[in-house]
């Protein structure tokens, strides 16, 4: 009822329409009607016709009103193009990428093309010697979430050493001192082959702390067990050293057969007869070794050439000259030769058999010359005697060795040393090479360099020292034992880019009467690849030759000279490239000629993500002694064309910069721009006590490992069109999940699951199935939260309550689940009736509805309440 009617008159038809909108809307009414509204214009008009007054039947079946009601029908759909054209005529409005593409054009912004991502790929080749990798060589690999194989090439020639293809690198250690209890030794394997010794189990050591000191510590062990590690051999004694610290090295030789001195069992007594009348005389031990030569002395044996012979308890047949003895013996100057044990190493000069006679006992025996006297330092007596019964003589097998204890691991003072174990040559050639680190998911890769002076010439193999830069985050210094390592080390890295080269291609023929020639390239997508020189920071993988000779690519032909051999490339709505030349004063015109315009470009974009389960990387071309091509990171850098949403919100903002940074917003605006990158907030905080803008990004799915890309781009404009008075920091925002669950009453004239769905829509999860629910705009959009920004349970029952289809709403579940990810592996609490006021989060975090975390009930239309 209005004032003009206020009773049972009809209200008068508000047609047409004027469209009144305020500022700021998403989207603007421009109807003038809709079909009921046309139909009731119509038919009131030919009410008040006088003519036509008396035709009163409405029917549809009366071809005057089935032809009435066809031109409201018309009118509909005509407004309907009206509105929807209207609004693609605005950015804010616009929903078509096409319209948002021509429009942000005119403010000298252009959409982002797609990007050719790229990846780190693993090669294992085999043989001796290294294989060349040339660059460009073709790769394919299916990646998860792509319908097609990507195809990729390397971008710079580097040589793969088939030692570095697949190996493990060791913990710092430290070789302890030996010392009462120690057990485990260990030598350099070639020294035991150089030596002549091969040690087995049960044999006998004697350990000597010093041989040229003849009153040593000494012991002889047995040997328990052998292991070869490494380059060394580790040898387990039984019972361990017991004689007290030897420092870190000392001396072992090999036991063969042990002998006493001729005589030592001999009975004390002997019986002569002497006048007659048998005596018995006490036997003589004591023999001279050293100092003046008494030929007279009673019970010497008669005869001995010199003091360094000695005769042994036994004939030996399989001692020989030149072999070692070491000697062990009690020595004193007094006769009796009871005194201090002494020590000697010496060798066999002679070696002879005499029959000889120790008081009562005779019998052959084998006779030893040395090449030395038993002398003691630094005075030797004049005359230097032993008792027989405390002569040792061990026969040595081979050559003396020197034991060190077993390597011990060290923690290292910063993490950043690790032992390589291999050939020289191998070494050398991993100094300032790439390696990447792998143990099951994790992955890390960093640049290694090794130390000459641990080079031999001899190109041993052994343990050699090489320094990590930077230093490893995932792995320490536990993920790298001397034994069973865990984490495989790979050195033949070739970094590749998406895109297939294609062969050489005539774009056409140039003519120098045409300005601004344009050529359209043959294939699509063209290649772009990230390059923080540029704005925007992309370039096509693109050589344009003219009459054979390179031209320049250029942004924009602003500003050029007449002569420059430049070219733009521009894409066009439908993803195709096309080369624009100039046109004489802005850049120069082709030269006429037929067929001289070629290129040579690369083809594909948006590769992201792993490799897909249960293939693997396929070589594009034969490689010989090439065994296997790996890809255990993801691909990263690939992404479609920049989409309309995101335009709409980067181009105002870098329009209004006029190219530089200034503000907060500028860089905000700037960073948005950056293939892969879904939302950004800019702040001024104190980095180590330095004022710097921190940019918080938040990367596309499955494009976090990006960040250092964004923020190298980013410290590039900050350099050539900011202030550069401060650093430039990039923060890697993640997203905050929540749970809601929610119940509504469903309107009887609707659909559950159109209900349902809509519902989806106006909260804006992500993630399903099926991806058409995914709405920026709706509550938990990307493009309607902000950093930090909280969410409250009524804000999310009216959102729902405003769906159409629902009578009410009431939100009867809502809390929090943290970061992950991947949202669909996060439990729901088993609290599940948990209700929060409000949920909250960091300025690192935006929340996030996962559609798994969604939970919709549907209840009668009655309201839950009487009022």
């Amino acid at each position: 009822m209005t004032p003009d009617c206020r009773n049972d008159c009809k209200e008068p038809l508000l047609f047409p329409k004027r469209p009144n909108n305020r500022p700021g809307l998403s989207h603007i009414d421009y109807r003038i009607g809709t079909y009921s509204d046309f139909r009731e214009a119509i038919l009131r008009n030919l009410n008040k016709d006088p003519v036509l007054f008396p035709w009163t039947h409405r029917g549809p079946d009366d071809p005057g009103i089935a032809l009435l009601e066809g031109a409201s029908i018309l009118g509909d759909i005509l407004t309907f193009y009206q509105e929807l054209y209207a609004n693609e005529a605005y950015v804010r409005t616009a929903r078509w990428r096409e319209s948002i593409a021509d429009l942000v054009r005119l403010l000298g912004y252009r959409l982002s093309p797609g990007l050719g991502g790229s990846a780190t790929f693993i090669f294992e080749v085999s043989g001796d010697k290294p294989v060349i990798i040339p660059k460009g060589f073709p790769m394919k690999a299916q990646l998860e979430g792509l319908e097609q194989p990507s195809e990729f090439e390397i971008i710079k020639e580097f040589i793969a050493v088939p030692a570095l293809s697949k190996f493990y690198l060791y913990r710092p250690f430290y070789y302890p001192d030996i010392t009462t209890g120690t057990a485990k030794f260990s030598v350099e394997t070639s020294v035991l082959s150089k030596a002549g010794i091969k040690l087995n189990k049960k044999d006998r050591l004697m350990l000597v702390v010093s041989p040229v000191n003849p009153q040593t510590v000494r012991q002889t062990v047995v040997v328990g067990d052998i292991q070869e590690r490494f380059e060394r051999t580790e040898i387990t004694v039984e019972g361990g050293w017991q004689g007290g610290l030897a420092g870190d090295e000392i001396t072992a030789y090999k036991l063969g057969s042990s002998f006493r001195y001729f005589g030592y069992n001999a009975p004390l007594t002997v019986t002569v007869v002497q006048n007659g009348i048998a005596v018995q005389n006490n036997v003589s031990f004591s023999a001279q070794v050293g100092g003046l030569r008494l030929y007279a002395k009673a019970g010497a044996y008669d005869p001995l050439p010199n003091l360094t012979s000695f005769p042994l308890d036994s004939e030996v047949k399989d001692i020989s000259a030149g072999s070692t003895i070491l000697i062990s013996l009690q020595l004193s100057a007094d006769p009796s030769g009871t005194g201090p044990t002494y020590f000697f190493e010496r060798k066999i000069t002679k070696v002879t058999s005499a029959s000889v006679t120790r008081g009562a006992l005779t019998g052959g025996t084998t006779v030893v010359e040395l090449d030395n006297e038993i002398v003691l330092t630094p005075l030797t007596p004049s005359f230097l005697y032993t008792d027989i019964r405390t002569v040792e003589f061990h026969e040595i097998v081979g050559e003396k060795f020197t034991l060190k204890a077993t390597r011990t691991p060290v923690e290292p003072a910063d993490g950043s040393s690790l032992y390589y174990y291999g050939d020289s040559d191998s070494y050398q050639k991993l100094d300032g090479r790439s390696v990447q680190f792998v143990q099951n998911n994790q992955m890390e890769q960093v640049l290694v360099n090794s130390k000459s002076a641990s080079v031999s010439l001899d190109n041993q193999i052994t343990l050699r020292p090489l320094t990590l830069n930077p230093r490893l985050q995932l792995f320490t210094a536990g993920d790298f034992p001397l034994s069973n390592p865990r984490v495989t080390v790979y050195g033949n890295l070739g970094v590749a880019t998406q895109g297939k080269t294609e062969k050489e291609t005539v774009l056409g023929n140039g003519d120098s009467r045409q300005p601004f020639q344009t050529f359209k390239l043959p294939k699509s997508p063209l290649t772009y690849l990230n390059s923080a020189g540029e704005t925007p920071p992309e370039a096509p993988e693109l050589q344009v030759y003219v009459n054979d000779r390179l031209w320049k690519r250029v942004p924009s032909f602003f500003g050029r000279e007449p002569k420059e051999e430049i070219y733009i490339v521009r894409e066009d709505a439908d993803g195709n490239s096309w080369v624009q030349f100039g046109d004489g004063s802005t850049g120069m015109r082709l030269p006429s000629g037929m067929n001289n315009v070629k290129a040579v470009y690369r083809t594909g974009t948006g590769a992201y993500g792993a490799l897909k389960e249960e293939t693997t990387v396929q070589a594009g071309d034969k490689l010989n002694r090439l065994d296997k091509i790996q890809l255990p990171g993801v691909v990263s850098g690939g992404s479609g064309p920049e989409t309309g949403n995101n335009a709409r919100e980067a181009a105002p903002g870098k329009v209004q910069s006029l190219g530089r940074l200034v503000s907060l917003r500028d860089f905000e605006s700037e960073t948005l721009a950056i293939s892969g990158v879904s939302k950004v907030s800019a702040a001024w905080q104190l980095v180590d006590n330095i004022p710097a803008v921190v940019l918080t990004v938040l990367m596309e799915t499955g494009r976090d490992k990006e960040k250092d890309e964004v923020e190298r781009i980013v410290n590039n404009y900050n350099t050539c069109r900011g202030p550069q008075r401060f650093p430039v920091k990039v923060d890697h925002g993640k997203l905050h999940y929540v749970y809601v669950g929610v119940v509504f009453g469903l309107h009887p004239a609707f659909r559950e699951e159109l209900v349902k769905k809509a519902i989806k829509e106006a909260l804006g999860v992500n993630g399903g199935e099926d991806t058409s629910i995914d709405n920026p705009k709706g509550l938990f959009g990307i493009h309607q939260r902000r950093f930090g920004q909280n969410e409250y349970a009524t804000r999310i029952a009216g959102t729902v309550q405003n769906v159409e289809g629902v009578v009410w709403a009431k939100v009867l579940v809502f809390g929090s689940l943290g970061e992950a990810d991947d949202p669909s592996e996060l439990d729901l609490p088993s609290e599940s009736k948990q209700f929060n006021p409000v949920v909250s989060c960091d300025n690192l975090h935006v929340l996030s509805l996962y559609t798994g975390h969604l939970q919709l009930s549907v209840a009668a239309a009655e309201s839950m309440k009487e009022c």
